[in-house]
């Protein structure tokens, strides 16, 4: 870093306008501190710290620090061990400040560090201009995180709003997961007449998923479609699909070899619930370090299924051979779309 940098830094800011309002969600100590204005774009900047994920990144720290000797991780274990960080205005649709509506475009958040000489400078300036950081005045910087909710539209200046303004942030949805680790057998076209059961081992909530269907998708098969199809060929020129062609082909044959295809499981269940399976050699196996990697959406043929209800499909994202006729798996964990409660400081 360097003087010029630094005034740089500092010119970006047009205009603060401090806010300074605190409170507690979900365990998580928020502060929002204020109206930022950077090159006719408006933001509202949240500091937030987590008791909870302090002590889970301090112990990490001690345990590599110490040279604790840790047993094998499996996929499984690191997809357990997974932080959930709770973000609690990631999900913000629209913000009133007052009696002043605005719509939220876009939003960041990230932790900051004390070494981040840009984190430092920026709360420097909310300092400067009169910020009160309740609740977050005596946390360490490196525990801290800030969420930037960015305003839809151009301005000039930061509106004006009376002080110590009511603030209500109103939420759109989000998806929350649970664990369920049930162990499934699939068998390629076979049948499925009874329903899948799966619990909630948080709540106790019990709920089920109806499997239409078990088959293969040949993923080589489906690309050589694509890049010969006509509606690709209307968009680029033969030239142009085969380096894209030789591309995809060199990345993808790292992931899924020639005569290797990915399983995909056809269901139905609650509208707002969505299932995620993992074969269980893929659990059990250490992790690989790939430096491409790439993931799939599939969709369905028929728009319901047996039961009438919106059918849905999930794929196995671990390749296995054509020839395979039936997979150990697990209905590994489930999401469900929730509509976040408001937020009213």
């Amino acid at each position: 870093m360097n003087i010029k940098y630094i005034q740089e830094l500092l010119s970006r800011i047009n205009e603060i306008k401090i806010i300074g309002k605190n409170t507690e969600i979900n365990g998580v100590v928020c502060n929002v501190a204020g109206l930022v204005l950077n090159d006719q774009k408006l933001s509202l900047i949240v500091l937030e710290y987590n008791d909870q994920l302090r002590q889970q990144i301090e112990e990490r720290e001690i345990a590599e620090l110490c040279y604790v000797a840790l047993a094998p991780e499996t996929n499984r274990i690191r997809m357990k061990a997974r932080e959930k960080v709770t973000q609690p205005f990631m999900h913000v649709k629209n913000v009133f400040i007052g009696d002043k509506e605005f719509e939220v475009s876009g939003s960041e958040n990230h932790r900051l560090n004390v070494k981040d000489g840009e984190s430092i400078l920026f709360l420097s300036e909310l300092l400067r201009n009169g910020w009160n950081p309740e609740g977050v005045d005596y946390q360490n910087i490196d525990m801290m995180f800030l969420t930037r909710l960015d305003l839809n539209g151009d301005f000039t200046k930061i509106p004006d709003f009376e002080n110590n303004p009511h603030i209500h942030f109103k939420m759109s949805k989000d998806s929350v997961s649970y664990l369920v680790e049930q162990p499934i057998i699939l068998n390629v076209n076979d049948e499925y007449p009874e329903k899948l059961w799966f619990k909630n081992e948080e709540t106790g909530e019990e709920h089920w998923a109806q499997i239409n269907r078990f088959y293969f998708n040949d993923m080589w098969s489906e690309m050589e479609r694509i890049f010969s199809g006509p509606n690709l060929q209307k968009q680029m020129t033969k030239e142009q699909i085969a380096v894209a062609k030789k591309d995809f082909e060199e990345k993808f044959m790292k992931i899924c070899p020639r005569g290797m295809c990915y399983p995909i499981i056809e269901y139905e269940c609650d509208e707002d619930i969505s299932l995620e399976f993992y074969t269980k050699n893929y659990l059990e196996s250490m992790p690989v370090n790939r430096n491409n990697g790439m993931g799939f959406i599939v969709g369905t043929e028929k728009t319901t299924g047996v039961l009438g209800l919106k059918l849905k499909a999930a794929i196995i994202q671990e390749p296995v051979s054509l020839d395979t006729i039936s997979i150990e798996a697990e209905l590994f964990q489930y999401y469900k779309t929730t509509t976040l409660d408001d937020i009213i400081l």
